[in-house]
């Protein structure tokens, strides 16, 4: 006797086991999302810590690159008998290159970073001293003040209470910098113990510079199996067009960075200002940032400078301010030229998210990266104007054949 299936049934049946069994996941998905959460985090973790050297490797690649290919185009293919040698023109440009950030490491690990933790720690030291110092000229000017007698009010009675309580911040200034000193030393520690990974990310970006054109022979191989030649070649001009921006921002503000540094050391040498090291390399740091870094730059300059001669402080914001005109008018032109091309809003909105999201580093990337996003925009936005123009005449010729 063969059963007759109800078919309907079957499939209501099937349906509703099938809803039943999804919510039975979820609801447990949800139960246990804390270890979810967690278990893929410690496999996140695991695999950045497995791959580590080649983040490195790609990182110092990507800086390196623009000075290879300057090198490689610039230099040795102007030597008599290179011309034809390509392979020897790019690793004799690979190995200039590893010579002078070789340099710059050895420079900064001997001869700066010693000196910046010497002028931190004497900073610190000399906090009560500041201290003292900002008392003593509330209670001058309060004094010069009351002798005018303008009004019959104490003025010293009614800002001594913030003058103690700027007192207590110049202390409390003074143990976060001896704090800070026992964090570098600590942090310096950590680099230490991570020197494993970052010899192997230099040796592994030896090879990322050598063999480069292989990489982008195989993205592209890539992209053409799933995608048609047409959009290939747009992917293509969006990544040449991104990296020039990107690099272009990163190598040519750090280099424009760099050269007000050392301008920035050799006048304030001149003008015999303490902490002359600490005090440039901060504005050089800060001036990686457009729009702000040179105004943060320029603020613990004319305070410390304060302390120790009023006059020389107005001297040394002057000579900032000149500084800051020069590499705003002159130089971050030559170096950067019109760089990511935003307009002044979106710059500043950049830094500002940048800076909320991600520290002082966001708000150095944050203007390539929000450029990059830009310029993706754009151009979807005028593949889609494109596309509509394109159908206006299409849509007018319908019309027109309909009537």
């Amino acid at each position: 006797m063969r059963i007759k299936w109800d078919r309907e049934l079957l499939k209501y049946t099937f349906y509703a086991s099938l809803t039943i069994m999804i919510s039975i996941a979820f609801y447990h998905t949800v139960a246990n999302l804390s270890l979810f959460v967690s278990t893929i985090g410690v496999a996140f973790r695991w695999i950045k810590k497995l791959i580590s050297p080649f983040i490195i490797a790609a990182f110092i690649a990507y800086l390196l690159n623009p000075g290879v290919r300057w090198f490689e185009t610039r230099v040795f293919s102007r030597i008599k008998g290179l011309e034809d040698k390509r392979r020897l023109k790019r690793n004799a440009s690979i190995l200039v290159m590893f010579l002078i950030l070789g340099g710059l490491i050895t420079t900064l690990v001997i001869i700066i970073a010693p000196e910046i933790v010497t002028n931190i720690r004497d900073i610190a030291t000399r906090a009560p001293e500041y201290a003292v110092f900002v008392e003593n000229t509330i209670r001058h000017w309060s004094e010069e003040l009351m002798s005018l007698r303008f009004y019959n009010v104490n003025i010293y009675e009614f800002i001594e209470p913030y003058q103690k309580r700027l007192t207590d911040y110049f202390d409390q200034a003074g143990e976060i910098l001896n704090m800070m000193v026992g964090m570098v030393v600590n942090q310096a520690l950590v680099i230490t113990s991570g020197l494993l990974n970052f010899s192997l990310g230099l040796v592994i970006s030896v090879y990322a510079l050598a063999d480069k054109e292989s990489f982008k022979k195989g993205f592209e191989r890539f992209l053409r199996a799933f995608f048609s030649g047409e959009r290939v070649e747009g992917i293509k001009q969006f990544g040449r067009d991104a990296d020039h921006l990107f690099s272009k921002f990163i190598v040519g503000k750090s280099l424009d960075s760099l050269i007000i540094g050392i301008l920035c050391y050799i006048g304030l040498n001149l003008m015999d200002v303490r902490y002359a090291l600490l005090l440039s390399v901060f504005v050089g740091v800060t001036n990686m940032i457009p729009y702000f870094g040179p105004i943060l730059g320029m603020i613990p300059a004319g305070i410390l400078t304060l302390f120790d001669s009023p006059v020389k402080a107005f001297w040394v914001v002057i000579f900032l301010l000149a500084l800051q005109q020069f590499d705003g008018l002159y130089l971050g032109p030559k170096i950067l030229g019109s760089s990511v091309g935003m307009p002044p809003f979106w710059v500043i909105f950049a830094i500002v998210v940048g800076g909320k999201l991600f520290g002082f580093l966001g708000m150095f990337l944050g203007v390539p990266v929000f450029g990059v996003i830009r310029l993706l925009a754009n151009r979807i936005l005028d593949k889609l104007v494109a596309q509509k123009e394109a159908l206006v005449p299409l849509i007018l010729e319908e019309d027109e054949q309909k009537t």
